[in-house]
């Protein structure tokens, strides 16, 4: 359980950085869209994140780029 609150609170910090009009993390490893639709898919076949949560997520992504 607390495996899966740690993946999901990243996908979220990933997912709302991208957001922000920046397309790079603080790292400054570059995120792309492809990159982080795996990263979810990822969570999701994990079973971190709900189908209905990716579904959410994945809008957010597309929408962003």
């Amino acid at each position: 359980m607390r495996k899966s609150i740690v993946i999901l609170s990243a996908l979220v910090l990933v997912t709302s950085l991208a957001a922000c009009g920046g397309s790079t993390i603080k790292t400054g490893e570059v995120s792309t869209t492809g990159q982080q639709l795996i990263d979810l898919q990822k969570a999701r076949d994990s079973g971190a994140i709900t189908a209905k949560e990716y579904d959410k997520q994945k809008q957010k992504i597309l929408k962003g780029n």
